[in-house]
């Protein structure tokens, strides 16, 4: 089958992987330069987590998705992930704190926050009075390391991978308008990232393409710390990161923007993330050495939305870019072969039906 796969983001990449191993004639294509860091998928590290709390199906994903990131280190010859732990935590009762540990298959025991501190050396800290579940199969992915693996591995398997090639939008049907030049495929699967809803605008409405700001911190004597996802108002995340450095984000914070036009991180972007950083990281120099900016493209529950377009049931949106969708990148491929085929797995069945089980439980997406 020809199929055309657009933006070449880290689900773009996998599909195009996947999809040319399957014996597809798969062209992808991208507005930017290989490893441009304009859109959802750059940056040093991702967080891992083989139970994540945001349902049963996310669950199932990730831990299918684990196991073709064994397959994936294999052929890279280097490890794209760092088994770190992590800490889930929120104020008492919290539900995604609540949700981590039931969906866990270990029993473990709720840490009381004040534990943080002595667990962590007085690196972390955290409100007493808060819930905390420790994940032990949680941990950070190389981001950029797997990006650049994947534009080597996926032409070596066939698929064409096309950059600074722009696609006139709307698209409508089978063929595509590159850099000028019509062509025809046999399915399109778009996975433009921010700029998907102009590419199909019929899903304008469910998709929402914010601005985040990341921060790197800094302390006279690293460690290797757990990943952590907070349950607040801020929805607080952070992780290590290269050369001793902890990086830390607000999910929550930050406004609707164009992502042709997405303002840089500035000096009120650092002041809001060392307020939250202060307290969260004692040891850690609350000012950032470096800031990123990046684009998360939310749906209103904030689960991932693939969906075939009504202008060709052979055109097929396919956005996990809601903050937590990098962890997932492995199987991305394998859901749109399984789209191809007609032949869905209950996980991808879950995630094009409306009413499937993977509600929204008051977590950060990392």
């Amino acid at each position: 089958m020809k199929v055309a796969v657009v933006g070449l983001g880290i689900a773009g990449l996998s599909i195009c992987a996947r999809l040319a191993v399957a014996g597809h004639d798969v062209t992808g294509f991208e507005q930017f330069d290989p490893m441009h860091e304009f859109g959802s998928s750059h940056g040093d590290t991702r967080i891992m987590r083989l139970t994540p709390g945001e349902g049963e199906n996310y669950v199932a994903l990730a831990r299918r998705a684990g196991i073709a990131w064994r397959t994936w280190e294999g052929l890279a010859g280097q490890p794209l992930i760092e088994w770190t732990t992590g800490l889930m935590a929120g104020p008492r009762g919290s539900p995604f704190v609540a949700a981590c540990q039931t969906l866990t298959r270990k029993p473990a025991a709720l840490l009381r926050g004040d534990a943080i501190h002595a667990l962590t050396r007085g690196y972390i800290a955290m409100p007493y009075e808060w819930d905390v579940f420790r994940q032990e199969d949680a941990g950070v992915i190389a981001a950029d390391a797997t990006r650049a693996f994947l534009l080597r591995q996926a032409p070596r398997w066939g698929a064409k991978l096309a950059h600074k090639a722009r696609i006139e939008a709307p698209i409508e049907g089978l063929t595509l308008k590159v850099n000028g030049e019509t062509r025809s495929f046999d399915a399109i699967i778009v996975s433009a990232g921010g700029w998907a809803a102009k590419m199909l605008p019929e899903f304008a409405g469910r998709l929402a393409v914010k601005r985040r700001v990341i921060g790197w911190f800094e302390t006279e004597a690293p460690r290797l710390l757990p990943v952590v996802c907070i349950d607040n108002d801020v929805g607080l995340f952070g992780m290590p990161a290269p050369r001793g450095l902890y990086k830390m984000g607000l999910h929550s914070v930050g406004g609707a923007t164009d992502p042709d036009n997405v303002r840089e991180p500035d000096e009120d972007d650092a002041a809001l993330l060392s307020e939250h950083v202060a307290p969260m990281l004692p040891k850690h120099n609350p000012a950032p050495v470096k800031m990123q900016r990046c684009l998360y493209t939310v749906t209103p529950d904030e689960n991932f939305l693939i969906r075939p377009s009504s202008t060709h049931e052979r055109v097929l949106l396919f956005s996990a870019c809601s903050g937590h969708g990098f962890k997932y990148a492995p199987i991305f491929g394998e859901l749109a072969q399984e789209w191809l085929l007609g032949s869905p797995s209950r996980e991808l069945e879950a995630l094009m039906n409306p009413g499937a089980n993977v509600n929204r439980l008051g977590a950060p997406k990392t």
